[in-house]
């Protein structure tokens, strides 16, 4: 176990989970979401590191930002803090190793925009998410309004957002915002599982794959499909391939290098 910061990290074949210890709530500061952001660097430059979970200790997921600290900002520092938030959540939405959000508790504010930035939701049955932002007199700035709308659609968003409620795990689940609710207790294990599975994937066809899926957001199906042609061609000519269909005719598990 490496501890520093507010962060650790414990790695398990081939996947690292990344828990966040700040009592009682686990409020962030800019500080830890960039602690988060040069966590993942270093993740992402260890070819071993196949899958990533994010998670928090205590009944708190991340529970947002300390709002107390909202009074000390002009509009220039909550501008910067805004685009420096974003920007490490773009590369946990866009980096090569896929990142699954544990989310054990409350995920508020900006613990909601880091759960949707990543590429798996799974919760507790204790799990809380909302954007509540509004109720304060100010409105989401780490892309909660752009992935939640593209997660739970326009309508859905739009009602979340403006209302400032909180949604419970059976909610979250019903619209789509998680794709599986477990027992409190069985949240870590469950996590570790489904990241050990993405972990046993061809490392290039999970990064190819993330990278098409993110760009169907933003591209029509023809363009898209052009993207996808083309990335799935070049998927083809790797190692990975032609281990991977050899293992097939050969009724065994595998073998990927990432090459």
């Amino acid at each position: 176990m490496i501890k520093m910061g507010v962060w650790s990290v414990e790695k398990e074949e081939g996947v690292a989970v990344l828990t966040i210890s700040k009592p009682p709530l686990n409020l962030v500061y800019t500080e830890d979401i960039i602690e988060l952001g040069d966590k993942l660097n270093e993740l992402r430059k260890n070819s071993e590191t196949r899958a990533v979970v994010i998670t928090g200790s205590g009944k708190s997921f991340i529970g947002g930002a300390d709002i107390t600290q909202f009074k000390k900002f002009d509009t220039h520092t909550a501008m910067f803090g805004m685009q420096l938030g974003q920007k490490i959540l773009r590369e946990i939405e866009e980096m090569e190793i896929p990142v699954i959000a544990a989310v054990n508790g409350y995920a508020f504010g900006g613990g909601c925009e880091v759960a949707l930035a990543c590429d798996i939701r799974i919760c507790s049955e204790n799990a809380k998410f909302g954007q509540l932002e509004i109720n304060y007199g100010v409105v989401p700035g780490w892309g909660g309004t752009q992935r939640l709308t593209r997660i739970v659609g326009f309508g859905r968003a739009k009602e979340i957002i403006l209302t400032g409620r909180v949604l419970d795990a059976e909610e979250a689940l019903r619209i789509g915002l998680v794709s599986e609710v477990v027992p409190d207790g069985e949240l870590l294990a469950r996590s570790k599982e489904i990241a050990k599975i993405l972990a046993s994937k061809a490392p290039i066809a999970i990064a190819v794959a993330k990278q098409l899926l993110n760009a169907s957001c933003e591209s029509s199906i023809p363009l898209g499909g052009m993207l996808e042609a083309a990335q799935s061609s070049v998927t083809m000519s790797t190692e990975d391939c032609i281990e991977g269909i050899r293992a097939f005719m050969e009724k065994r598990k595998p073998e990927f290098k990432g090459r």
